[in-house]
């Protein structure tokens, strides 16, 4: 990777670090949330 790149791909690059994230941290509460509401009997 240059550290010379241009401000738009820098910031867009950013972002999508940052959904990438957000996409780790669902499926790692995600089942959590599952068990959650399985106890309180919403699919029941």
């Amino acid at each position: 990777m240059e550290p010379e790149q241009d401000p738009a791909l820098s910031k867009k690059a950013q972002r999508a670090q940052m959904i990438l994230y957000g996409v780790m941290i669902l499926f790692a509460v995600l089942p959590f949330v599952i068990l959650w509401l399985q106890r309180r009997g919403a699919f029941n």
